[in-house]
């Protein structure tokens, strides 16, 4: 056989290796592109987990997955999603940092090693995105906390020079000069020891942040019963129980659930709310519900606890966190019940007293 007879056989392996280089190529940059969009799409929602999760799924299935299911811890409210076909050939993955837990799937179709290598790099890159996110949410938190405490540090400042102000005309008018008119004498003797007595008050807020309190049995349902008095709420409490609890810590809890409440039948609606507290014991504990029966469903039950998050647009958004963290270390918790038809149920879990 000559270098001539060769020559077809030649050609079809060049044309074979020149075939296989284009498809490769042409895969690539379909990769490429899958990618581009995924990091795109992250901006877009500003690194938002839980939106770029239910996003996602349109970019991978061009990128030739079958399927996707994923379950996010996000600050202690569950949240799921799926999208596609589940198959018995899957990628998985579990990312848990501090208060975020994710648990992703994903579900190959059946192809051969060169898509599956390029379905392997998009789900690296995804799955490197996830967790910037998670990193990037926990930083902002942290950096919120942290110029929250140099605010705390210029307000303790601010309160000490009130306080010796206020202190130093309290004293003067101890001892009020001759000729001073009565009546304001009377009334400033009342008035600014008050003053003083609320500033020194707030003072040891300060100073104490963090701590929860001293711890007192207390009868819950005459508690609330007063809270929804003072914040104008009709509200129907069933059941009763005495809670050891620190008494600086609960009051907290309670306003900030009483005040969204509150807030909330402030907004035009064409339904009353119809507020429902449920007091009842079990094990130990005692477990209080609340829940406005006429309210509608949540449609974000994971940023209830998000820090910083609020739908108001205004305010730090940080006191249903705040009140979850006072309750955990109340030997308590805070957790939210919520489904796609049924309004929210906040249930507060304390110790019961002996």
């Amino acid at each position: 056989m000559t270098i001539i007879d060769l020559y077809p056989y030649l050609i079809i392996v060049g044309s074979s290796i020149l075939a296989a280089s284009a498809w490769l190529l042409y895969r690539a940059r379909l990769q490429t592109r899958s990618i581009q969009e995924l990091v795109r799409l992250n901006e877009e929602v500003q690194f938002d987990l839980p939106d770029f999760l239910r996003k996602c799924w349109p970019t991978l299935a061009s990128g030739n997955f079958a399927g996707l299911s994923w379950q996010l811890d996000w600050f202690g409210v569950p949240v799921q999603g799926a999208e596609g076909v589940i198959t018995d050939r899957v990628l998985q993955q579990h990312f848990e940092v501090q208060e975020i837990g994710l648990n992703i799937q994903l579900y190959y179709q059946k192809h051969g090693w060169e898509q599956r290598y390029f379905s392997q790099v998009i789900a690296d890159n995804l799955f490197l995105l996830l967790r910037m996110d998670m990193w990037i949410k926990l930083g902002t938190i942290r950096g919120t906390f942290d110029q929250t405490a140099k605010m705390t540090v210029f307000l303790q400042h601010d309160m000490k020079n009130l306080l010796q102000l206020v202190s130093l005309a309290s004293d003067q008018l101890e001892s009020p000069v001759a000729g001073q008119e009565g009546k304001l004498m009377e009334s400033m003797r009342s008035t600014i020891p008050a003053i003083r007595e609320r500033a020194s008050h707030m003072l040891k807020a300060f100073g104490n942040e963090g701590r929860m309190g001293r711890w007192e049995t207390v009868d819950l349902a005459e508690m609330l019963r007063q809270s929804c008095v003072m914040y104008e709420l009709n509200a129907n409490i069933e059941g009763a129980g005495c809670a050891r609890v620190p008494m600086e810590s609960l009051h907290s809890i309670v306003e900030n659930l009483l005040g969204n409440y509150a807030w909330q039948a402030r907004q035009p609606s064409t339904t009353v709310m119809n507020l429902r507290i449920r007091i009842h014991s079990t094990a130990g504990k005692l477990l209080t519900e609340f829940e406005d029966l006429n309210g509608k469903p949540c449609l974000w039950p994971e940023r209830l606890f998000e820090p910083f998050w609020s739908e108001r647009g205004k305010g730090r958004g940080i006191g249903l966190y705040q009140s979850r963290q006072l309750a955990n270390a109340a030997d308590g918790s805070l957790d939210v019940r919520a489904a796609p038809d049924k309004s929210l149920c906040f249930i507060l879990t304390l110790p019961a007293a002996d």
